[in-house]
């Protein structure tokens, strides 16, 4: 069937395969890896134009300079008042900023064993609430080995400091609903919120998924502060079908500036759970859990991915 759509589609020449959409701000549609038994496709895209533009739960999106809910939509930084819009309304919040709403330049490179697209945002000031100017870069590499790596570089291009928050908003997914479905956490503590889903400033202890184990009817939409976040290593995640002996291991790099924190978001259906690497908490820009000031022409640069794993 064909799209109504437009898409950067990367692949490599056993058929690992990744659809970008450029047009909803290069958001991740489609990964396809490779396993014994056959394609395996590990994110729940959406089917049309129609179910982008109506997507009410950020689907696959990248994510700038706001990560998750920014209170009011309102912050301060350096002395001024900032307002972004509210597009969370029943919570009166901003959600997820806007880099999704700008469409990248995309050069592709394939090859039979990688593959690489490069996308490329001119954030030139006049976005509402945000009047910073920065060049956004992301490279995504698919391997051929069932692997996809994912680098952000943010670069101020302003004459000023400017805040910033990166991440990404895959919804992972194994034809199964979560409830069959296994999960291992990286050693964290779970962030409290209150009922605008916006942080008390407390950490809670949380080892449910110390170890992997069954979801079954768990409910997530939860940020995770991960551990040890002042050294610099690879946290991992675990999603994993004991049924088709196959799974994902989603991974991020830690440390002084890194992706030290994870959101965790079941869908309602239930056939996908958002697994979003990010480098800042709930809020960041008012509370400055984890929140980056990036001085003028400097660069910030973070790395992520996930990969198809048939044993843990």
């Amino acid at each position: 069937m064909s799209k109504d759509y437009a898409a950067d589609i990367l692949r490599t020449a056993n058929g690992c395969l990744l659809e970008l959409v450029p047009e909803f701000g290069g958001l991740t549609n489609r990964l396809q890896f490779q396993s014994a038994k056959g394609p395996v496709d590990v994110i729940v895209g959406l089917p049309s134009k129609s179910a982008m533009e109506t997507d009410k739960v950020f689907r696959n999106i990248p994510i700038f300079p706001v990560v998750n809910r920014l209170r009011d939509g309102r912050y301060e930084f350096n002395g001024k008042t900032y307002q972004l819009p509210v597009n969370e309304t029943s919570r009166n919040n901003a959600l997820h900023g806007f880099i999704h709403h700008i469409k990248p330049e995309v050069s592709v490179v394939e090859g039979d064993e990688v593959s690489e697209a490069t996308l490329r945002y001119d954030c030139d000031g006049s976005q509402q609430g945000y009047p910073f100017k920065a060049e956004v870069v992301i490279r995504y590499t698919l391997r051929a080995s069932s692997e996809l790596d994912i680098e952000y570089r943010v670069h101020n291009r302003d004459k000023s400091p400017m805040p910033i928050g990166v991440g990404w908003h895959p919804y992972f997914g194994l034809s199964e609903k979560m409830d069959t479905l296994s999960l291992k956490l990286p050693r964290s503590r779970k962030l409290a919120i209150d009922e605008r889903m916006l942080p008390t400033g407390e950490r809670l202890p949380y080892h449910e998924f110390d170890q992997l184990r069954p979801m079954g009817d768990i409910q997530f939409d939860d940020c995770f502060a991960l551990e040890d976040s002042d050294v610099t290593t690879v946290a991992k995640t675990i999603l994993w079908s004991e049924s088709q002996k196959l799974g994902l291991e989603i991974w991020q790099k830690t440390g002084e500036l890194g992706l030290n924190y994870l959101q965790v978001c079941i869908a309602q259906d239930r056939l996908s759970i958002a697994i979003e690497s990010v480098s800042c908490g709930i809020d960041a820009f008012n509370t400055g859990d984890g929140l980056i000031t990036l001085a003028p022409d400097d660069s910030f640069t973070a790395h992520m991915g996930v990969r198809l794993i048939t044993s843990v």
